[in-house]
């Protein structure tokens, strides 16, 4: 059974990029990597085709009673397209429209999609909004999402070693050896 940690979400979106038919995401044409706001206002990394699906990183909260523990995992991704022409604004719009829509099937699979490490999980709420990096020429809409886990998904009981009961070691044993 897939977990719901930091890798198994990374993993889930990169597949989300290299199923999604705008995207394709492949190790030659990469249109999905792991980054983080600034990278989009600084200048994203060399390499990056577009579209493509930026992955940024988490933050869980725990909350709860100790029957009901839940996690909250707060999370953003964006999506990527670049555009020729600064001051274009019809071809600006044009392709922050294509990152919405693209945005919104990737949240839209995400809420319907039963195989994957979040199962479970519900969205709680999600934020959109437009992005624009006019020295790099390139637009984005980034999505804020919260997902709330049930207490099932955190409980491992696996995750002790069950001891065996000793018989409690007498003073006269423990001078003998």
């Amino acid at each position: 059974m897939k977990k719901n940690y930091l890798i198994d979400y990374v993993a889930y979106m990169r597949h989300l990029a290299e199923e999604h038919a705008k995207l394709r995401h492949t190790p030659r044409e990469p249109h999905f990597f792991r980054g983080e706001l600034e990278e989009f206002v600084n200048g994203l990394r060399s390499g990056v085709s577009f579209p493509c699906l930026v992955t940024e990183s988490n933050e869980v909260e725990y909350e709860g009673s100790k029957s009901n523990l839940i996690k909250k995992r707060t999370t953003s991704f964006i999506i990527v397209d670049s555009y020729e022409n600064v001051g274009d604004f019809n071809e600006t719009d044009e392709k922050m429209s294509l990152c919405e829509m693209i945005a919104e099937d990737i949240l839209s699979r995400m809420m319907s999609d039963t195989d994957k490490p979040f199962r479970l999980a519900q969205i709680e709420g999600a934020d959109g909004n437009y992005m624009l990096n006019d020295t790099d020429r390139y637009v984005g809409y980034r999505v804020t999402l919260t997902m709330v886990e049930p207490n099932v998904c955190i409980v491992n009981n696996n995750a002790w070693v069950k001891e065996e009961e000793d018989e409690p070691v007498t003073d006269i044993e423990n001078e003998q050896g």
